[in-house]
């Protein structure tokens, strides 16, 4: 008996729907500007830091990693909707992101003060601005959009546990070589040992955001 070519079963590059494949990426416009924006926020990062510089100056100097992260965020959560509507995928990147980015900001900056009333009204603010940006990552959870998968559960845990260790050996910063809060644990971290744990934390983080990208609710 005649066996099969396996080539039959295999779509030669010709075969390929490009229309199709056009039509469908000219129908959601805003998915390609942020798969386009993200491709830049990733490349030109990566540029620089090829370069040796880390900090992107435009930004008030954020940590190029931090926009190489958001752009990786971004692509995924514009790919995995991709059945969702146009405006439903973008949607659920620019809240996953800002969503990422804020949580972070607000945790960073309340760890300065830990007591409410200590922080000053300006400082204070800009906090529950911070965290009020950071929640609109629940719509995604109410939604069914993002869920808290395995490995979410994992990189949390993570990441708390490395910021209740960050507090305890005194909240130290960068640029600075006082301690910011009083150590409870005799440990001294160099600068460049916080500069580490300070891109663990946001890498756990991301992680988290990463993988609550829900690939099953699509559409």
């Amino acid at each position: 008996m005649t066996q099969p070519h396996l080539s039959e079963n295999v779509p030669s590059p010709e075969q390929f729907d490009w229309a199709s494949f056009r039509s469908r990426w000219v129908s959601r416009p805003l998915s390609v500007l942020t798969v386009l924006l993200a491709l830049a926020v990733i490349a030109y990062p990566l540029y620089q830091l090829f370069q040796g510089k880390t900090y992107f100056e435009p930004l008030d100097y954020i940590d190029g990693t931090t926009l190489i992260m958001l752009g990786i965020l971004f692509l995924r959560c514009v790919v995995v909707y991709r059945n969702d509507t146009d405006l439903q995928a973008v949607s659920l990147a620019v809240v996953g992101g800002l969503s990422f980015i804020y949580t972070f900001e607000a945790l960073y900056k309340w760890s300065f003060y830990i007591s409410p009333w200590l922080i000053p009204p300006s400082e204070l603010r800009e906090l529950v601005i911070q965290i009020g940006i950071a929640l609109t990552g629940l719509v995604g959870f109410a939604f069914g959009k993002f869920k808290w998968s395995t490995l979410s559960k994992i990189f949390t845990a993570i990441f708390v546990i490395g910021w209740v260790f960050w507090l305890a050996v005194g909240f130290p910063q960068i640029f600075s070589d006082k301690l910011f809060l009083p150590a409870l644990l005799p440990v001294h971290l160099s600068q460049s040992m916080v500069y580490l744990l300070n891109r663990v934390l946001k890498f756990a983080l991301f992680l988290v955001f990463f993988f609550a990208v829900d690939q099953t609710a699509s559409g």
